[in-house]
């Protein structure tokens, strides 16, 4: 059973790029598919001050990552000051694009071969914690590791596994719509505010603005954005609850998962939505030329990357919150993790506790968090969040996307819901309905056939 579910498991990443909270719908998903761009700053004064005391003797830590070249460059910036910090302390970076990166690690960790420090995305902490040989338990170092500067909630709801803080976040993202106030002009208040709140309006502004340019769509996406931004946004608010449940149920119900697409649909079939055979065309809204010429109202995405997807376009922007159904109590939007850290639970003693210090700085200073930015997402840490402010290092939408999510009620990621097989369910189905191939109930039914069965799969492992 074991094989059988990790054969699934792989084959599906193959086929669907597995992230958290960092990517997909409105922006680039190639390598860094959970943070967005940030310049990093080569002079950043230091508040490192004297080492802490190290164990006796040089160490050497290995620390592994995925992402793009400003994820890599502001990293190795991050490290040659800690080092030179540090004398004792040698950290080798192994880093890379974000393809292959998780089979790779999962090898490591089969022939105890992982490195000491390594990125993790949200969605594999459960798969990995249910190996049993991925990650120590970071309370023990909490002398050296503050493990208070990240929220209660987030370090509940995605940090611990059976009681054991499992990994640390090193930012976090939340779901917001980023629109083209230049294109919506008419649709504006005398403040620019968008005058969306349903999707009632959200249908609405789309078909007049087609009607009006007939080149023009309300929004557009790549296929994760379509599915995590757009459909299961919309399953949420129906149900009230995570789609995939802690306890491997479903949170939906055949009758739920039908209204889900037939809502979903209406952005097509009204001219709300650039045709998916369209959209999914490009990888990135920087490839797709209806949002570069100014002809896209706006995107679903997550804030970090609202820098990222506006940079060299010259048109005003403005940010909102998801537009709800008349009677939904949540939003749906996801406000998680966009990156974890894990210490190898096989590294020894010494290590462990060198890799716990540098997390510490890595995490929590002012230092480093003025050269990494905003690579990793907007940083979970209080204090580093903080530092960012302190010295504007956010920009003003940026600030209000992030004031925007966490003022709205949505609901954590379950344990699973990510997780590949899962995800390419999903996808598979949203497709089949938007291509006719499947009725909305067809492949309600079905999808849910299908996702008992990986469900039962995983609960046996």
């Amino acid at each position: 059973m074991k094989k059988k579910l990790f054969s699934l498991i792989m084959s599906a990443i193959m086929v669907v790029g597995m992230t958290a909270c960092g990517s997909g719908g409105g922006e680039a998903v190639s390598d860094t598919p959970s943070a967005s761009s940030s310049k990093p700053q080569s002079e950043a004064p230091s508040d490192t001050g004297k080492p802490e005391q190290a164990p006796a003797g040089d160490i050497t830590l290995r620390f592994s990552w995925w992402g793009g070249d400003s994820r890599h460059e502001a990293t190795l910036k991050a490290i040659e000051t800690y080092e030179a910090a540090h004398p004792g302390i040698k950290i080798e970076p192994e880093y890379s694009s974000f393809s292959g990166y998780y089979e790779k690690l999962v090898t490591q960790l089969a022939s105890q071969n992982a490195p000491d420090v390594f990125q993790v995305d949200q969605g594999w902490v459960a798969e990995l914690s249910a190996r049993g040989d991925a990650f120590t338990d970071l309370s023990q170092f909490s002398d050296v590791l503050d493990l208070t500067q990240v929220s209660e909630k987030m370090m509940d709801d995605y940090c611990k596994v059976d009681g054991q803080v499992s990994v640390l976040p090193f930012g976090y993202n939340g779901t917001v719509f980023l629109y083209n106030k230049t294109l919506l002009a008419d649709w504006c208040d005398a403040d620019g505010k968008l005058q969306m709140s349903s999707w009632d309006d959200f249908l609405k502004i789309g078909k007049e603005l087609h009607a009006k340019d007939p080149e023009a769509y309300m929004t557009t996406a790549v296929t994760d954005g379509y599915l995590r931004y757009i459909l299961k946004p919309m399953l949420e608010q129906i149900t009230g609850r995570i789609d995939i449940q802690d306890d491997f149920t479903l949170g939906f119900n055949q009758e739920q998962m039908t209204k889900a697409f037939d809502s979903f649909l209406t952005i097509f079939k009204q001219d709300v939505s650039q045709p998916y055979d369209e959209a999914v065309l490009y990888d990135s809204m920087q490839n797709n030329p209806l949002w570069l010429n100014g002809k896209i109202g706006g995107i679903f995405l997550f804030f970090s990357n609202i820098d990222t997807e506006i940079a060299n376009l010259d048109y005003d922007f403005g940010v909102a919150g998801m537009p709800m159904f008349a009677d939904a109590t949540l939003s749906g939007q996801e406000c998680c993790p966009s990156l974890m850290v894990a210490i190898n639970k096989n590294s020894d003693a010494d290590k462990q506790k060198a890799a716990a210090e540098f997390m510490e700085w890595f995490l929590n200073s002012e230092e480093a968090s003025r050269i990494l930015g905003t690579v990793r997402g907007v940083p979970a840490s209080a204090r580093a969040l903080e530092a960012l402010e302190k010295n504007d290092m956010l920009s003003p939408l940026m600030s209000e996307a992030i004031q925007i999510s966490n003022d709205t009620v949505s609901l954590k990621n379950g344990a699973y819901e990510m997780n590949a097989s899962v995800k390419a369910v999903f996808v598979d189905y949203m497709e089949k309905v938007i291509y006719g191939v499947d009725s909305p109930e067809k492949a309600s039914k079905d999808m849910i056939g299908e996702l008992e069965v990986i469900l039962k799969e995983l609960s046996a492992n």
